[in-house]
């Protein structure tokens, strides 16, 4: 019994390790040439392993790009809740992410961004964004999606406009902004009000 349970924890611990050869294969190669022109070839010759392998743990470099952005999604839910109260402990979880693989964040969302990732960021942000203006919607007003889908691709904005200017401003204080700009845009959502805008 204990021989099998320590087999298949060595077994754990090869996933595990191939798994992150093939995101840092994916990342290094994705700031060298672009997500576009990546093949599972480059991945898997980047990674030490061979395509096989690759296969027997992802569909093809979607479904890559989709495990990874699953990751980020469960780093910012489990991100530890901050003092300030202010719950912005996901954003900046988030952006300190960002912060340390601003190359990978900078090919993916910028001038030559990926639309698939962008996409996947976008729902991504409108997922959160949903859980929290859930109940509100303007009577006579603009749907509570529409204002959904435009704070998404505004903090997508953000994101961008924070990677041009060198992270110089702290993930802390990058996301106590983000967070005023929402709370502003979405205040009159929120309580039910025509926006003044």
């Amino acid at each position: 019994m204990q021989i099998a349970y320590e087999e298949r924890e060595q077994a754990d611990l090869r996933v595990q390790r191939t798994r992150r050869l093939i995101f840092q294969a994916f990342i290094a190669l994705t700031i060298e040439r672009g997500f576009g022109s990546l093949t599972v070839r480059d991945i898997a010759e980047r990674a030490g392993i061979n395509r096989s392998t690759f296969y027997r743990h992802y569909l093809d470099k979607y479904a890559l790009l989709e495990a990874y952005m699953a990751e980020i999604a469960a780093l910012t839910e489990a991100a530890p809740a901050s003092a300030g109260g202010r719950g912005l402990r996901g954003p900046v979880a988030l952006l300190r992410h960002i912060q340390q693989h601003a190359d990978f964040y900078q090919s993916m969302l910028g001038n030559r961004c990926e639309p698939v990732f962008v996409e996947h960021f976008r729902r991504n942000t409108e997922q959160h964004l949903r859980a929290w203006l859930v109940r509100h919607e303007q009577a006579g007003g603009a749907p509570a999606e529409l204002w959904i889908r435009s704070l998404a691709y505004a903090g997508i904005g953000a994101i961008r406009w924070w990677l041009e200017e060198g992270r110089a401003i702290s993930p802390e204080q990058m996301a106590a902004w983000m967070d005023d700009m929402t709370v502003g845009v979405a205040g009159p959502l929120e309580k039910g009000q025509p926006s003044a805008a």
